[in-house]
């Protein structure tokens, strides 16, 4: 059975290393790992998983698809459960799938290993508290095998690297192959592996396939290379069919015959036979489905293609891996997003590293290239190839043949680069192709959304809907946000093949791009009726002049976009072609639009920065433009009329200083959502007829009152009227609204009717330096998330600012955060400067007074908090943090679990109490508590507490100078089971290490009878400002009979307790212990320091760091206590250990 399985698996990784990360990570591990690399070994290693309470599916099948696993054994291997529950899979793997599995004894003898005793052993002891019996039982079947097994044993052995080398010459003997090192110098290539491998493993079925997606050039097959160099040691039978798509030529009509050749080819390529017959189509399923293949095919780009190899029956354990440019393909073949791989782009870093790798044979420039280096590495746009044929262009060429070339890599495609490229757009239809280059040699010069491409192309003939589907399935484009992207050597290819269209005159061009061919073009007016678009940027141009009908030859042009400073156009145009669609045309130089321009087509006009006084007069036929933008355009006084303009949706007017009202015929826009108006300083009034908007800006304009029919605009969410001063009352907003941003204005009332805004999520109003008073309503809103009420502050950046850093003058800033649900994932936030007791009770949402939330006010200003917080039943956490000035708390209710009050260094009184056994208390930096809050603190019945203190309270009976506290008990029996407060004094050393700590207890006796030892991890201590004492209060239970059912009888007659710590920042300096609930008992001794209670009570310094789901971390307090008892008479004294 083992032998048949072993057969189906699939090798991923040649060496699976198995290690207790705190003993070797940094020292024996990484030469272990560079050892089996300096052969060519991949070996996987856990570095990137997060750890958690159980080893996940990625390990497992990691470990199962591991040829070998080296297990690594070292002093606290036993102390991680994780390393056990590894070592549970790996000995399962070598019995069911004969996985080699090696062994080196690190600092560790074989025989504790085996045996679970010594060191070893008691790590083992304690990682199985509170573990089921099964569990600990394969945990000890696991060592005591893996023990068995012959090993390397690093006491054994005079020289580590000695031993290291022989590892790795064994585990290369066992894989019975000389690994490849072909691509051992590609960067970032080992990453994109372990992606593509995390996929694999996470598949369920027994036929793994993946497939790898992305333009062309980006190193689809150098990654499947590299795959398949890897895997195919692993797999009886293997080929990679390089090039599919430029050995076979695409059938036409009947495509049975040239499957049967490919098929043939895949055949003969598997069983290295040439003379094999492929008769019909089965022969291929018939020969293949009890094979375990590894197959690569590479550069798909026909679904028969995959029909004749990859839709097969194949055996057990096989993997298919595919190439493609076209993800539709393997959505077709029934691959998800779990089965397929995208290749991205390399980073910035590695692209440059690439490049050097190329051009200088190593991965940094030779002095005096690094610039040169720098800008053609931006000229590949990071893509792989572009990078090789770059690269190897300029290898050892001179830096003056590097400037001289420049030039032409700047602007013409290397002949290699565009054949490959060349390959996808041949392979599109001619609709297509035309997307292609309206997109490589326009749309993609500027950031375009997707939806202005359709709008634009909508009534084209070029299906663009479904073109756009096509070249983003092709890898040509992507779409990202909204936005069409496209790599830049793309784009190049696209201008090249425009360019061949008229070398010699570029006015019969479909596209001009290059700056100078175009001012040609312009100033000579040889433009022609060829020309669909013109691309014009010349801002690093001298002054360019054009004739007033440079345009008159260009009928058909269709997209203009002009960026231009110096564009110089003395005597105005006489006319735009008609057929515009697209008009982006930014600081244009015209006072006046031209007189022949009908507009009929026009559906995008965006004129930005212009010197505009205005644009056309009379009615034109807009029927098809939905966007226009006349912004920053300061000499415009009036928009054009609208009446026709029946498609506009969004049209932007921001900062048209010299705009003194709006055209009536904005009403017959019917479809206008979005409106901007920002900075019109002098527009007063607004149009009623608007009703169909959604956004509305008005900031900084001198509107005096919104339209009378305004509460009817259904469709309005977005206002913003900041800085119109001029408003006084509250606007009739419909309740519609989702955002109302009202800052700056002159409202003096938050009106009762803001009670009827249910959809209300943000409402701000910063710097009303009028609002006197807000209406109750507003805490029935209970869609409300944030909410802004400042007298003071302008903008939300301002209220941060001055919240962060005061200088002259010091608001009453204040802020208060509500979270609730289930998870206290949604919030309500309210910002103010208004007095607190005032403005919180009336914002304060209605059902935060019963439900459970999260609370947290913070503001120097809060000097006492307002009594209404006492009011919420159901509040569960509520945090003061950092509030300076607070002096007192209120009354708060009995729900509380976790107060947090650190860092208030002015609070002196506490006027409520905390009864709650579960509650967390923190007071860290709260220096100035009087002696009532203090012991309202150190006796509260909570979890635990954390406070300021030089010394240990004196109700703590039982008291230390030091870190150890022995109780010396008489004979009078001590409850087996009682309840204990305890309280540590720390001291801030010289270092300032801001991690966390926590801390545990410990219960162990080591006197005649019994040892118990028993632990529980505490809540986390928060990080210090200053260096001053703080005690860390507590209370637990300590319950014998739960740890030890036989000792229900005891006498004790010690009790030790040991706080210990490892983080160098903190000092223990003192402690002390009050028992609970434990009548009829009597202490006959004093607390003594320092007692030495033997090894079995204390654990040494090296008992382990764990890095994943520890009890004790780097920084844990450490506290344990034992008690020495014995039991009655007549009873064994049999020893036993207990742990947790």
């Amino acid at each position: 059975m083992a032998s048949s399985s072993s057969l189906s698996r699939s090798w991923l990784y040649h060496v699976f290393l198995s290690f207790r990360g705190v003993d070797v990570r940094k020292s024996f591990l990484s030469h272990v790992r560079k050892g089996l690399e300096s052969k060519g070994i991949i070996a996987f290693v856990d570095d990137e998983i997060k750890r958690g309470e159980s080893v996940g599916p990625v390990l497992v099948g990691a470990i199962r698809q591991s040829r070998v696993a080296v297990i690594l054994l070292s002093p606290n291997y036993s102390s991680s459960s994780w390393c056990l529950d590894e070592l549970v899979e790996i000995m399962k793997c070598r019995e069911e799938y004969q996985q080699t599995v090696m062994t080196i004894f690190y600092q560790v003898d074989p025989s504790d290993v085996r045996k679970q005793t010594g060191d070893f052993g008691k790590a083992f002891e304690e990682t199985c508290v509170g573990k089921t019996e099964e569990v600990k039982q394969a945990w000890r079947q696991a060592l005591k095998d893996v023990a068995g097994i012959a090993g390397y044993h690093s006491s054994n052995c005079d020289n580590e690297a000695e031993m290291i080398n022989k590892v790795a010459s064994d585990v290369t003997a066992v894989l019975g192959f000389t690994p490849s090192k072909d691509f051992d110098d590609f960067i970032g290539i080992g990453a994109r592996i372990r992606k593509i491998k995390s996929k694999l493993i996470l598949q369920s079925e027994e036929v793994k396939v993946i497939g790898v997606v992305g333009p062309p050039g980006i190193g689809k097959t150098t990654i499947a290379r590299v795959l398949y160099n890897q895997l195919s040691p692993g797999f009886p039978f293997s080929t990679f069919l390089e090039n599919i798509r430029g050995s076979y030529e695409k059938p036409c009509g009947n495509d049975y015959q040239v499957k049967l050749c490919l098929q043939k080819k895949l055949l003969s390529q598997i069983f290295n036979q040439k003379d094999i017959e492929v008769l019909h189509l089965g022969v291929a399923p018939e020969m293949l489905s009890d094979k375990k293949l590894l197959v690569v095919l590479d550069e798909v780009d026909s679904w028969w293609q995959l029909e004749a190899t990859a839709n097969q029956r194949f055996g057990p354990g096989s993997i298919i891996i595919i190439t493609t440019e076209d993800r539709k393909l393997l959505k077709a073949l029934g691959l998800g997003s779990d089965h397929i791989y995208k290749m991205k782009l390399p980073t910035t870093t590695e692209s440059f590293r690439i490049f050097c790798q190329y051009a200088f044979g190593k991965k940094s420039p030779d002095t005096g290239f690094e610039s040169l280096a720098w800008e053609v590495t931006g000229l590949s746009g990071s893509l792989p190839l572009g990078l090789r044929v770059m690269g190897s262009y300029l290898r050892g060429m001179s830096r003056d043949y590097w400037i001289e070339a420049l030039p032409r890599l700047r602007s013409s495609l290397d002949t290699e680069i565009e054949s490959i490229l060349r390959f996808s757009y041949n392979s599109l239809s001619d609709k297509d192709k035309a997307l292609f280059l309206h997109i490589a040699c326009f749309f993609s010069c500027f950031r375009c959304g997707v939806d202005s491409i359709k709008s634009c192309l909508e009534k084209s003939g070029l299906d663009v809907n479904h073109g756009l589907q096509v070249l983003a399935h092709k890898s040509l484009i992507s779409i990202e946000n909204g936005y069409v992207e496209m790599h830049c050597l793309l784009q190049q290819l696209g201008r090249e093949i425009v360019k061949k269209e008229s070398l010699e005159y570029p006015g019969d061009r479909k596209f001009l791009m290059d700056t100078k061919e175009i001012s040609v073009v312009l100033e000579e007016d040889t433009g022609t009726g060829k020309v669909l678009g013109v691309k014009l940027d010349t801002s690093e141009s001298k002054e360019i002049q054009i004739s007033k009908s440079a345009f008159q030859g260009m009928k058909n042009l269709q997209f203009l976009h002009v960026t231009s400073y110096t564009l110089c156009i003395p005597e105005g145009l006489n006319c735009l072609p008609d057929k515009l669609k697209f008009i982006h045309w930014k600081y244009c130089p015209l006072r006046f639009w031209p007189s022949k321009f009908s507009g009929k087509f026009l559906v995008e006009l965006i004129m930005q920065n212009s010197n505009f006084e205005k644009l056309w007069e009379g009615i034109k036929p807009l029927h098809c433009l939905k966007r226009m933008d006349l912004s920053y355009s300061e000499s415009l006084t009036k928009i054009p009329d609208l009446s026709e303009a029946t498609s506009l949706e969004e049209l932007d007017l921001r900062y048209c200083i010299s705009l003194l009202e709006l055209t009536s015929s904005i009403g017959n826009a019917t479809k206008l959502t979005i409106f901007y108006l920002r900075g019109c300083f002098l527009l007063k009034e607004l149009p009623s007829s608007l009703i169909n908007l959604e956004k509305l800006d008005l900031r900084d304009t001198a509107i005096e009152k919104m339209p009378s029919s305004f509460s009817t605009w259904s469709w309005l969410y977005r206002l913003d009227i900041t800085g119109c001063t001029n408003i006084k009352d509250f606007p009739d907003v419909p309740d519609s609204i989702v955002e109302l941003v009202l800052s700056c204005t002159g409202i003096e009332e938050v009106p009762p009717l803001i009670g009827n805004l249910f959809r209300l999520r943000k409402l701000f109003m910063y710097g009303c330096a009028m609002l006197k008073t807000i209406s109750p309503n507003i805490s029935k809103l209970e869609n409300l998330e944030f909410l802004a009420l400042c007298n003071f502050c302008e903008t939300e950046s301002d209220y941060e600012r001055l919240y962060i850093s005061y200088q002259h003058y010091k608001p009453n800033l204040f802020e208060a955060v509500i979270y609730w649900d289930s998870h206290f994932e949604r919030t309500w936030k309210l910002q103010s400067d208004f007095n607190v007791h005032y403005i919180f009770p009336i914002c304060l949402p209605e059902k935060a007074l019963s439900s459970p939330i999260s609370l947290l006010l913070r503001g120097d200003s809060l000097e006492t908090l307002p009594d209404c917080i006492r009011s919420l039943s159901q509040l569960i956490r509520f945090t003061v943090s950092a509030c300076e000035n607070l002096v007192a708390l209120p009354p708060l209710p009995g729900s509380l679990l976790s107060m947090d009050a650190g860092g208030c260094d002015s609070l002196e009184r506490i006027d409520s109490s905390f009864q709650n056994p579960n509650a967390f208390l923190y007071f860290n930096d709260c220096l100035n508590l009087n002696r009532e809050a203090r012991n309202i603190i150190h006796t509260s019945a909570c979890k635990y507490a954390f406070l300021p203190g030089e010394e240990v309270p004196a109700h703590f009976t039982h008291r230390a100078s030091s870190g150890t506290l022995k109780i010396n008990l008489t004979s009078a029996p001590l409850p087996s089971s009682f309840r204990f407060r305890a309280c540590i004094l720390l001291s801030k050393g010289e270092l300032n290490d801001n991690s966390l700590m926590d801390v545990s207890f410990r219960v162990g006796s080591k006197q005649n009878g019994f040892i118990v030892r028993r632990g529980s991890s505490k809540g986390p201590i928060p990080t210090l400002r200053g260096y001053e004492g703080h005690l860390y209060v507590f209370e637990d239970s300590f319950s014998l009979n739960e740890e030890f059912p036989e000792a229900e009888e005891t006498t004790f007659s010690e009790v030790t307790f040991v706080f210990r710590i490892r983080n160098k920042t903190w000092k223990v300096k003192g402690c002390g212990v009050r028992i609970l609930e434990a009548p009829h008992y009597i202490i006959d001794g004093n607390a003594e320091d320092d007692v030495d209670h033997g090894d079995d009570v204390v654990d040494n310094d090296n008992d382990g760091d764990k890095d994943e789901s520890a009890d004790e971390g780097e920084g844990s307090i450490r506290q344990r206590f034992c008690f020495n008892y014995r039991k009655k008479k007549g009873k064994s004294t049999t020893n036993r250990v207990l742990k947790d």
